[in-house]
Parts: C-alpha cells; sequence; structure tokens
C-alpha cells in the first residue's frame, strides 16, 4: 500500500496489489528462463507445461486483480474505501469521529486465528473494519496502522513497520513522529 496523498487534512493510502504482480513475473520468467535451458539441452517437453502455467498466472492476475483506495478526511470528517475488482466498485463510508484507533487483526471470517494480518479500524462502538478487504502475509499491513494512528495524533505502542517504504514513512510523518516521541 503507498501514500497517495498525505496533508494535515488528509490521508489517501491506495493498494493496487503490485507484490502479487511482481511475483507472479518473477515466477514467469524463472519457469520459462529454466524452460528454454531444457530446450536448449533438446527436452522440448517441458516448454508446453511452462506456458500453460504462464497462461494460468495471467488468468489468475486477471481474475483477482483488486485495488483499494483508502481515505481519511478531517475536513469533510470522513473515512471512505473504495475498492474496485473483477465483481464492481463498493463504497464505505464512516465519520472519522466515530474512529477510534485502527488495529493489525489476525482473526478470520470464522473467528479463528488464520496467521495474516489485515489492518482494521476500530470504531468507538467496538465494531471493528476492515481497511482492506483481504489478509495478507508479512508485516505488510502494520505502516498503514501507523500512518492512521499518527493522523488520528495517537502513539505507536504496537504499530511497527513494513508496508508502506521506510522512506517514504520517514518523509510523510517526520513532524508526527518528533511530536510523539519528543514529549
Amino acid at each position: 500500500m503507498r501514500i497517495l496523498e498525505k496533508t494535515d487534512t488528509k490521508l489517501v493510502l491506495y493498494d493496487d496489489q503490485r507484490d502479487k504482480k511482481i511475483g507472479l513475473i518473477a515466477a514467469s520468467v524463472v519457469l520459462a528462463g529454466a524452460a528454454l535451458v531444457m530446450a536448449w539441452e533438446g527436452f522440448w517437453e517441458p516448454l508446453v507445461f511452462v506456458a500453460v502455467v504462464i497462461g494460468a498466472f495471467y488468468v489468475y492476475w486477471r481474475r483477482s486483480r483488486m485495488t483499494s483506495t483508502f481515505t481519511l478526511d478531517r475536513a469533510t470528517d470522513s473515512v471512505d474505501l473504495v475498492v474496485s475488482d473483477r465483481t464492481g466498485k463498493k463504497d464505505w463510508h464512516w465519520a472519522l469521529g466515530d474512529i477510534e484507533t485502527a488495529q493489525i487483526s489476525t482473526v478470520g471470517a470464522h473467528g479463528t486465528d488464520t496467521g495474516t494480518g489485515r489492518p482494521n479500524l476500530i470504531l468507538k462502538d467496538g465494531t471493528r473494519v476492515p481497511m482492506r478487504p483481504y489478509h495478507a502475509a508479512g508485516g505488510q499491513n502494520w505502516h498503514a496502522v501507523a500512518a492512521v494512528k499518527l493522523f488520528l495524533g495517537q502513539d505507536l505502542d504496537d504499530a511497527p513497520v513494513g508496508w508502506i517504504t521506510p522512506t517514504q514513512f520517514d518523509e510523510l510523518f517526520a513532524e508526527e513522529l518528533k511530536r510523539h516521541y519528543n514529549k
């Protein structure tokens, strides 16, 4: 997820699943390279198999492609999540004043720990609202939580880094970090 816009009154986070695309392209290149080496050595059969697998990667990418835009805006007292995928565009809206904090959740749809995280907004009534429509492995959700907490003026007691690049995070949140840790 990347920060598209960050001002004193607005924070916009955008995710186009670029990491998935890069992974599929890298796997395709490795498979194609291995198949070409085998063909060079006279073993042509893997070329057909690899072509089918690369085609399946492409179909998977096209069918699972998704973008999400998460916007917090003080000027309009709003929080908006817009998700576009193969089923269309979906919009969610909350008042910024209804947001308590942000937190990582690893709880799946059936109430069990999935081991993969998803950033959630915690509303003042205790409701958990996912900030993105899917879980993701690793620490790529932590920066979104940190960005929201800093935007809301909260300390980063439980938000390690890893989702937004450290350089971008340090540049965009330098003032908030100074204010919170130079008390």
